[in-house]
């Protein structure tokens, strides 16, 4: 009886030393984006840009950050944690890039309904992601594409373009904390290649 005593007492303290260990040692990460103080209005810009919610494959939008360990396994990591789902982040991110890059248009983020006649002429940008993650060889890696639709009243919704990219960036630093950094700096560059594009369109 005393050993079965012991024995529940002991299993007991390990249960609760993990759960310590494990809270205590939790780490939380998100993109820290400087945000500039901007403004502009409809009558300053010259088209609407939509930036859908960005979508991302499978368990990558766990808030566990991302490891492949080979071509078939990929593994979210339990203490190292996105501070919020990786597709609100990534699409808070975007937007604000973009906002920069072009100055003459107006872009927001989602779907909104606007009865404005004048406002439904619009384009809309959609990403799909199937790479957020780092890898064994010490990268930070994004992959996927982008969809660029083009809508007015009289055509409706018009696919105009299709662009796949895949980034393979070494990292800045060691750990989760320099794959964070690198994944940030290279979704920067991924969208102002994209700003760079859009800015070649006749409006």
């Amino acid at each position: 009886m005393n050993y079965k005593l012991i024995a529940f007492v002991s299993s007991l303290f390990v249960l609760s030393a993990c759960s310590q260990t494990s809270f205590s040692t939790m780490q939380y990460y998100q993109f820290s984006q400087p945000i500039t103080a901007m403004k502009r209005s409809s009558d300053e810009t010259q088209a609407q840009l939509r930036v859908n919610t960005v979508q991302l494959r499978g368990s990558l939008n766990n808030r566990g950050i991302a490891m492949v360990l080979d071509n078939n396994r990929i593994n979210a990591a339990n203490y190292h944690l996105w501070n919020e789902s990786p597709d609100l982040m990534l699409t808070a991110s975007a937007h604000q890039t973009l906002y920069t890059k072009l100055e003459n248009w107006m872009v927001i983020k989602g779907l909104p309904v606007i009865t404005d006649i004048d406002q439904q002429t619009y384009y809309e940008l959609e990403y799909e992601l199937h790479h957020f993650n780092g890898d064994q060889n010490g990268n930070a890696n994004i992959a996927g594409l982008w969809r660029l639709y083009y809508t007015t009243p009289e055509s409706g919704r018009q696919l105009k373009a299709i662009n796949y990219f895949n980034e393979i960036t070494p990292l800045d630093e060691d750990g989760y904390e320099g794959l964070v950094m690198t994944l940030e700096s290279t979704w920067l560059e991924i969208n102002q290649e994209v700003g760079a594009e859009l800015s070649k369109l006749t409006l």
